[in-house]
């Protein structure tokens, strides 16, 4: 644990970071093109850090602390700040998850929260910035039809391989992956949860988190759910 010191538009802010790794005691943190894109598809707010080592991913509180006090101060302020049920805290225990299943992800920095009252940005998470990476639905969008089909493939053998641990992922759309500069998938902006106990109710639970909205049409839908039934068969074999 360690207290690291942040710049923001509104001045510096402290966070009381957890599981730090491979942290200066301050950061100096920059808006990139590169950031703006992840929070024109996004609510959260993205930071580089100078030396484009460190990505910094900031939730806001989701109540203002003026207009709703009550609100801010059970939810955004003691349940996400005090009791520990942060974004970020869950986003980095979910890419645990992630890796532990044998997905790749970028290398966690460190959780944190902020205490000051005054601070509307409570929940940060700090992860390696991946160099000459593209989020996923970008690339999707200029592939061609085969290649397009063939990404869809790749990403429901990784949701199949996240199952057969045990979980599930609850946001599951293209720009929640970068595609690194080798063409390999890497998994951010992480939400899992358990698949239910009764494998009866496991294969309802993986096709309910496709969506064609979030695929990109009805067709693409149809056609993850096939590789993800395929996968998952596989997967559970013997």
């Amino acid at each position: 644990m360690k207290l690291l010191e942040l710049p923001f538009d509104d001045g510096r802010h402290r966070y009381l970071v957890f599981h730090p790794a491979g942290l200066p005691y301050r950061l100096n943190l920059v808006s990139t093109a590169t950031t703006q894109a992840f929070e024109a598809v996004g609510s959260s707010r993205f930071y580089v850090s100078q030396d484009r080592r460190i990505l910094a991913k900031v939730v806001p509180d989701k109540f203002a602390r003026r207009q709703a006090p009550f609100k801010w101060l059970l939810r955004d302020y003691l349940e996400k700040r005090c009791l520990g049920q942060s974004d970020a805290r869950k986003e980095y225990l979910s890419l645990q998850v992630l890796r532990r299943a044998g997905l790749a992800t970028p290398q966690c920095h460190g959780w944190g929260i902020s205490l000051n009252t005054r601070n509307r940005n409570g929940s940060l998470l700090l992860m390696e910035h991946v160099q000459n990476a593209r989020p996923g639905g970008e690339v999707f969008d200029e592939l061609d039809e085969p290649g397009r089909l063939a990404f869809l493939e790749r990403f429901c053998q990784e949701v199949a391989r996240l199952a057969h641990a045990g979980y599930v992922h609850r946001d599951l759309h293209y720009n929640n992956l970068l595609i690194d500069e080798h063409e390999e998938i890497l998994w951010i902006d992480a939400h899992v949860r358990q698949l239910p106990t009764k494998r009866a109710d496991q294969w309802p639970a993986l096709k309910r988190s496709l969506t064609a909205k979030k695929l990109r049409g009805n067709r693409y839908e149809a056609y993850a759910e096939r590789c993800l039934h395929e996968s998952y068969r596989g997967s559970f074999k013997g």
